[in-house]
């Protein structure tokens, strides 16, 4: 398939590489631009302050959960796929530059009494100090039948498995992480794995973990009700449902892929994870945009954290935020 899914796609690889300058003199000019300003002392004052209400991590995953409730792993079909871009947007306000495009599509699917086994080609263009660094991977996926094929609430598991060691992350994925750091767009090591993971409930059972881990923290800690030490905590959710339309390029598609209407059920949840350690906050704001109708490996429509990254050499840190958009997906071939 490549990451051409339509025509279109040729013209925004064209333009593809005037991002990737400006994105160049961005990260050129910040250290300039940081002389002169005196760093990033308004975001380092403004972020920590100002928590929203705080809210549980039970409550947080019921916000999580309800959007892909319904969705089942099952569900992929042969030729089932997507492209989604990855975006970074400097500073408040600052302009937006694409840092790779990956296109995912499924190209084998066997399945038997205990598992279904797919085999996905993914196709990936990544864009830094002016070049562009193509790569080619098989990715092998197990879908346990055994497994709750929906979201479990006493459970963090999922039943989609990537790869024989689920695990560890594949060498390009090393290699993003690397390029991450070259452009200081790593806001945290954690919430970077978070981000990237293709699990659409990776987020919802980090959630979990956590609160099993603050729990125990808790029983363990002679009846204190709170210790903001090493811990995370919630704030200022929100969600929403409405009927809105996908993306561009599947709205070109015939028929708009047949999606009725050329309307789509998102569901949109937005909170702050607060990260304390020895009582300081650091702030990481996620926005959701999930669709249980768009296919499963596409159902997180869109996924972006803003956070404060280090420039490093004593420049200061800005506030950066990195999106997933899906700009593309099909249900079958």
């Amino acid at each position: 398939m490549g990451l051409c899914m339509t025509t279109g796609r040729a013209s925004r690889f064209d333009g593809a590489r005037a991002l990737m300058l400006i994105h160049l003199v961005l990260v050129l000019l910040l250290p300039f631009l940081f002389t002169q300003m005196g760093g990033c002392q308004g975001e380092l004052e403004t972020v920590p302050l100002n928590l929203g209400t705080e809210v549980s991590p039970e409550e947080l995953d019921r916000a999580l959960s309800i959007p892909l409730e319904s969705t089942t792993p099952l569900s992929i079909q042969l030729g089932e796929g997507f492209v989604v871009s990855e975006t970074q947007e400097l500073g408040v306000g600052g302009g937006s530059a694409v840092l790779s495009d990956t296109s995912q599509s499924v190209i084998e699917r066997q399945e038997n009494t205990a598992e279904v086994l797919l085999t996905l080609i993914e196709h990936k263009q990544t864009y830094l100090n002016g070049e562009i660094r193509k790569t080619s991977t098989e990715i092998p996926v197990r879908i346990e039948k055994s497994s709750s094929p929906t979201v479990d609430p006493q459970s963090s598991a999922d039943p989609l498995m990537f790869g024989p060691l689920n695990e560890l992350p594949r060498k390009d994925e090393v290699v993003d992480r690397g390029v991450a750091a070259q452009s200081g767009t790593v806001i945290r090591a954690e919430v970077d794995r978070l981000f990237r993971d293709r699990s659409p409930r990776a987020l919802l059972a980090a959630v979990r973990a956590e609160a099993r881990r603050q729990q125990s923290a808790m029983a363990a800690s002679s009846g204190e009700l709170r210790t903001f030490s090493n811990t995370v905590s919630y704030h200022g959710l929100k969600t929403s449902v409405a009927m809105e339309a996908p993306p561009e390029l599947v709205r070109r598609r015939p028929n708009c892929a047949g999606i009725p209407d050329c309307k789509l059920k998102v569901y949109r949840v937005s909170f702050d994870m607060v990260f304390w350690e020895a009582g300081k906050p650091d702030r990481v704001h996620w926005d959701l945009e999930m669709s249980p109708e768009a296919p499963y490996l596409a159902a997180i429509l869109n996924k972006c954290i803003t956070g404060l990254a280090s420039l490093g050499g004593n420049q200061g840190d800005i506030l950066v935020k990195q999106c997933l958009p899906v700009i593309d997906f099909r249900y079958v071939q």
